[in-house]
């Protein structure tokens, strides 16, 4: 799937390199499906970069009902989360980090023990608390009954008091959930980056001349610049921990023990 339209985003990268055509592409037939591809490349690049889904995207469990998976939306699996012995004590009050963000939305949580398809229980939806950006789940209880305590007893149990492999499986919902609206500045990133392979990908010359009888005419053409702007709209300026990269997930820091 995409989040553009394929005669739309044609369309406006025609008119958006009319420029750079004129100047570095003259005599080059630009097809719609070559242009389309670059705009696909393009929005592939800017997820994996990124680390982010661009649009509303399923998170299945590994193990899961086949008729959970949706038909309107895109969806992946991914392992199910280890059970830790100290999940409910202490200060962690069943803390999660999930592998996708930002969480859209948590549609349930459950543990299972031991095949992955085989529910132990179910976490009432009221108990969940969710920090959406950075893709942080808690467990707090209300007024829900929930036998949680007895649940965690028989798992630790179970697991001899060790850490239970691939036990908790989430099905949420992650990525960006308007990126048009939410997030224009990447749209033009992506347009950015398309551009600039489809400049690439004619295999223009870094440099060429032309000469003749009254006529010389010179033309250069340097892509690590314009790479140098979208790394900056990706990551900000060099050294720094910012740019779109800090804006969707947060800053970036290490601790080092």
């Amino acid at each position: 799937m995409s989040i553009f339209v394929k005669a739309e985003i044609v369309a406006e990268m025609r008119e958006w390199l009319a420029p750079a055509i004129r100047t570095y592409l003259a005599g080059i037939v630009l097809s719609d499906d070559f242009i389309w591809g670059k705009v696909r490349a393009a929005e592939a690049d800017a997820a994996q970069k990124l680390r982010v889904f661009l649009e509303p995207t399923k998170v299945l469990p590994f193990g899961h009902d086949p008729s959970e998976e949706p038909t309107d939306m895109p969806w992946v699996e991914e392992p199910a989360y280890d059970y830790d012995p100290d999940f409910f004590i202490n200060n962690r009050w069943g803390y999660i980090i999930t592998r996708q963000s930002p969480i859209i939305d948590v549609e349930k949580m459950e543990f299972a023990y031991p095949a992955p398809t085989q529910s132990i229980l179910k976490v009432p939806d009221d108990w969940l608390r969710l920090d959406k950006k950075y893709g942080h789940i808690r467990l707090v209880p209300s007024t829900q009954a929930f036998m949680a305590p007895l649940g965690a007893y028989i798992m630790q149990a179970l697991g001899g008091g060790r850490l239970i492999p691939h036990m908790i499986r989430v099905t949420y919902t992650a990525g960006l959930k308007d990126v048009f609206e939410d997030y224009p500045n990447l749209i033009e990133l992506i347009k950015m980056m398309a551009g600039l392979k489809i400049i690439l990908g004619a295999f223009v010359p870094a440099s060429g001349s032309i000469s003749a009888d009254g006529l010389s005419r010179s033309m250069s053409v340097d892509t690590s610049k314009f790479q140098d702007q979208i790394d900056y709209e990706l990551n900000g300026p060099k050294g720094s921990n910012g740019g779109l990269m800090s804006e969707i997930h947060g800053i970036r820091s290490m601790v080092i023990m």
